[in-house]
């Protein structure tokens, strides 16, 4: 008898955002957000309602598992040689299973591959996972700004 191989086991996949991803990928940062803040507003958030437009420029990345949207994290111009990590999201029963780091790497890759020398993201300064989950990935605290941290890792040449 052949059992079935869990979710979890199956390969992590990333790919470019496409336009077939943008409800699942929208409804994945919707549920992230909820889950943080209690609810979402749209208003706050003009780029997820404009996710289909690929909206300032930024390269979303989706990772799959089996046919099942399962993260994302998006890249976006920040001036010369520097980007910016946006909308890093794990649907919650894929966290801490590598989703996140892999989606991060993937970033990584392509920001060296834009020639990007530095990247920078924001979080809420009382999001402890995800200053965790940043600093375990080679990113440094540059500062806090209300109720926001700032960090900045820099990208080696070659």
């Amino acid at each position: 008898m052949t059992q079935a191989t869990p979710v979890a086991a199956e390969p992590l996949r990333i790919d470019p955002l496409a336009p077939a991803d943008v409800p699942a990928v929208r409804a994945l940062l919707v549920a992230g957000l909820t889950e943080r803040w209690g609810g979402y507003e749209p208003r706050f958030n003009p780029d997820i309602e404009a996710l289909a437009q690929g909206f300032d420029g930024r390269l979303t990345l989706v990772a799959r598992r089996g046919g099942t949207i399962v993260g994302t994290g998006a890249l976006r111009p920040a001036g010369a040689g520097r980007f910016e990590i946006v909308r890093m999201s794990v649907a919650s029963e894929h966290r801490r299973q590598g989703v996140g780091a892999q989606v991060l790497a993937a970033l990584l890759d392509a920001a060296r591959q834009r020639g990007a020398h530095e990247l920078v993201l924001e979080t809420t300064r009382s999001w402890q996972s995800a200053i965790e989950f940043y600093e375990q990935h080679g990113f440094r605290r540059t500062h806090d700004d209300g109720e926001d941290a700032w960090f900045v890792r820099e990208l080696p040449a070659g």
